[in-house]
């Protein structure tokens, strides 16, 4: 008996539905195996209880599916053909106003009046408020100035360029 068992292609086999190799593998496999076949055979039984068992559907008389829906579609357009032609560009209305209030929110200049302050001139006032910086003026001068004498101590530290 092969080691290697058929499981997830018995349903399958059972069914008629796998190619050409694949069925061959399995009727192979089956021939040898009598544990796949019961299997095989479990499923087929329960298959034909199913297909027993299953609810017909209802039969449905397409002409007279399509005679009523023709008579709600009529019905539906004489009770408001007034309203009909007034709603049906409102969506367009709707999104062409909605496209125009974004376009002019982000418009440099629009929202923004000609005496409004800079919003980037702004930002920077209240950075500078935060960090303090502009009272501490001479530390900042003197840190850089320690990073200037870092770099130039450094320099003889560096590898010679390789002459060409």
């Amino acid at each position: 008996m092969s080691d290697v068992h058929v499981d997830e292609l018995l349903v399958d086999h059972a069914r008629g539905e796998l190619a050409e190799p694949e069925r061959s593998r399995v009727a192979a496999h089956l021939a040898i195996c009598a544990e796949c076949r019961a299997t095989r055979e479990r499923y087929t039984a329960l298959m034909a209880e199913l297909q027993r068992t299953a609810p017909t559907p209802p039969s449905v008389h397409w002409g007279a599916y399509r005679a009523e829906l023709r008579d709600r579609l009529e019905r539906r357009g004489a009770a408001g053909p007034v309203w009909g032609w007034l709603l049906r560009p409102a969506p367009a209305f709707v999104a062409a106003a909605l496209v125009t209030a974004l376009v002019v929110a982000g418009w440099p200049g629009i929202v923004r009046g000609p005496g409004a302050p800079d919003p980037l001139a702004l930002d920077n006032t209240i950075l500078a408020s935060q960090l303090d910086m502009i009272a501490r003026l001479d530390v900042v001068q003197r840190l850089d100035l320690l990073e200037d004498f870092n770099v130039i101590n450094e320099l003889d530290e560096l590898p010679e360029a390789s002459k060409s």
